[in-house]
């Protein structure tokens, strides 16, 4: 079984974007079953920031890799210890996956559970867009 590892070049700090669409829903990548962390689960796109790389830098290189899209201005919606949350909208393009996902979907704010932590963020920021 392959394993994926934190490359030594990966700093502590992660970013995770709420991609929301013109539906209002928010894309979650599934991870793949051989991923370390958090296998077959549902997660927001995002990931670590390398050392000395710049947050936004960093985070739109990680949706890059992982959905092939381009991602423009994004907005802070919250920090949950070493994860830094932030919302942009969906510009529908087409979304390629990487390796580290088997697929993609998004869901309705209904379909979200607020107990689960990146579900939480996507609510706050479906909600953020409200006021």
């Amino acid at each position: 079984m392959i394993r994926v590892k934190i490359v030594p070049n990966d700093s502590r700090s992660v970013a995770k974007v709420i991609i929301i669409d013109g539906d209002r829903r928010v894309l979650f990548l599934k991870r793949s079953d051989y991923v370390d962390k958090f296998a077959g689960e549902w997660d927001l796109p995002g990931g670590h920031i390398q050392v000395g790389e710049d947050l936004m830098v960093g985070l739109k290189r990680e949706v890059k890799e992982e959905t092939t899209l381009d991602i423009g201005e994004c907005s802070f919606v919250d920090k949950l210890e070493n994860i830094q949350f932030f919302t942009c909208a969906y510009t529908d393009k087409p979304i390629k996956i990487s390796h580290e996902h088997t697929g993609f979907r998004f869901f309705n704010k209904e379909d979200l559970d607020a107990n689960g932590k990146f579900e939480k963020m996507a609510i706050k920021a479906l909600e953020m867009e409200d006021d």
